[in-house]
């Protein structure tokens, strides 16, 4: 049963991943991978809220698989943030390449951070 919570939710968390990287190329149009970075910042902050929101309040099993390991698992882009930093460092584009290790890594850990202190403040 618990493959069945993740699978549900890794394949929600894919679907929305693909409808928001599509969003963000559609109207920002980058040459840069933003839709990723999006889709890994906005992952993390809520990873680390959830997170955080489940040390403090007991949380079914099922719920935590379905959310952080299905859902947010498929959501969130790290393998494809992997590729695209390759694939521009392969087309010589040392300092995008370099620009999108460094936004990834930070920004994304920032949030995780973020995330968690807000769970914090919510259970004031």
């Amino acid at each position: 049963m618990n493959y069945l919570w993740v699978f549900l939710g890794g394949g929600l968390g894919a679907g929305l991943r693909y409808l928001s990287v599509q969003g963000v190329g559609a109207v920002f149009k980058p040459s840069f991978p933003l839709g990723t970075l999006a889709v890994n910042a906005a992952g993390s902050l809520i990873i680390g809220f959830l997170f955080g929101a489940f040390e403090i309040r007991a949380v079914p099993a099922n719920l935590r698989l379905f959310l952080i390991t299905g859902f947010l698992g498929g959501y969130t882009t790290f393998s494809s943030y992997s590729l695209e930093t390759v694939r521009l460092f392969m087309a010589g584009s040392v300092p995008a390449a370099l620009v999108n290790l460094a936004l990834n890594n930070l920004l994304c850990l920032s949030m995780t951070l973020a995330g968690l202190g807000l769970s914090r403040l919510t259970a004031r």
